[in-house]
């Protein structure tokens, strides 16, 4: 028997589907929020959705490290263990619910989103809190440059896709620091959806053929890029990303006046194990839908080990307390 590399994959376990564990974790998350939707508390989405998302964890097969993870939840911050024993070990990405306010508001596109990689697998980058991206589909790989004007960038994903610049959308978060990206877009002729919310959702979007979004573009939260980046390797597609500075502060914390551009294998570097789940209905996928005695899920499980894209809709039966 050859010896086990310290935090490699058990040979035993090189079958196993990651995503297959987690997405009885972002189903949990987004079946227990779901409830709140409509009703105007976002603290009550996020709590309800991190718990869910905790215990479910805590009861898959799963021993893991949240790497990367809500910055508002203790449920599952930055270095809480969730599982224990002999379970199949892996650092964690976790978001158990994007869009909290698109919840409680009753909008649409909140996600449920969970990855897994190999432990020490998420490239380690300064700790800023922003990332300037540019996100598209498999069609488009080669095609984007960060350090190109995104008129340029348009044209090259629209040649890839055989479509002309004015059938591409484009979608952008709606926030003031993007104002003149927008009107960038607009000028090189393309369409934009401009979103609330939606970092993740937005980049998956772009990556999802038949999404109707051609491009996702702009300054969104550095963790998010790199979970962003996890799906879109899975999917086949392409992201290009660099840190964006808020401050002279962030500015020391990166060292250098020069800004690489890091993409799929700097930011996805290991094996990945993605899922997502729809809480509110988008374009990306349905929402919970309550039915008598049941619940559905719809959710996207992605590996870059079996090289797989699943999507799949999930009945919940709703046992109640036995009578008598």
């Amino acid at each position: 028997m050859q010896p086990q590399v310290k935090g490699s994959i058990p040979s035993s376990e090189v079958r196993r589907e990651l995503a297959l564990d987690l997405v009885r974790a972002t189903e949990a998350a987004a079946l227990a929020c779901a409830r709140e939707m409509g009703k105007g508390d976002e603290e009550a989405v996020r709590a309800a959705a991190g718990e869910a998302m905790r215990q479910a964890l805590e009861d898959s097969g799963l021993a893991g490290t949240v790497v990367l993870g809500p910055r508002n939840d203790a449920n599952l911050a930055h270095t809480v263990v969730v599982g224990e024993g002999n379970a199949f070990r892996a650092d964690l990405g976790v978001c158990p619910v994007e869009g909290a306010s698109l919840v409680a508001r009753g909008a649409a596109n909140a996600i449920s989103m969970l990855v897994a990689v190999e432990p020490g697998g998420f490239p380690v980058l300064p700790a800023v809190w922003y990332a300037e991206k540019i996100v598209a589909g498999p069609a488009a790989r080669g095609a984007i440059d960060l350090d190109d004007p995104i008129a340029d960038n348009l044209r090259r994903i629209a040649f890839a896709r055989d479509v002309r610049v004015q059938d591409l959308t484009v979608a952008i978060l709606d926030r003031p620091r993007h104002q003149d990206l927008i009107a960038e877009v607009v000028a090189a002729g393309a369409r934009v959806m401009t979103l609330e919310e939606g970092d993740l959702a937005g980049a998956v979007m772009a990556a999802v053929p038949g999404s109707g979004i051609d491009a996702t573009i702009g300054i969104g939260g550095l963790q998010e890029t790199i979970l962003a980046a996890c799906a879109v390797r899975c999917l086949g597609g392409e992201i290009q990303a660099r840190l964006w500075p808020r401050n002279d502060e962030e500015r020391l914390l990166i060292g250098s006046e020069y800004m690489p551009q890091y993409g799929i294998a700097d930011l996805s570097p290991t094996i990945v194990g993605v899922a997502i789940t729809g809480i509110t209905g988008g374009a990306l996928l349905p929402g919970v839908w309550f039915g008598s005695g049941y619940a559905e899920t719809s959710s996207i499980l992605m590996s870059s080990r079996q090289s797989t894209i699943r999507r799949i809709t999930t009945r919940h039966l709703v046992i109640g307390e036995p009578s008598g």
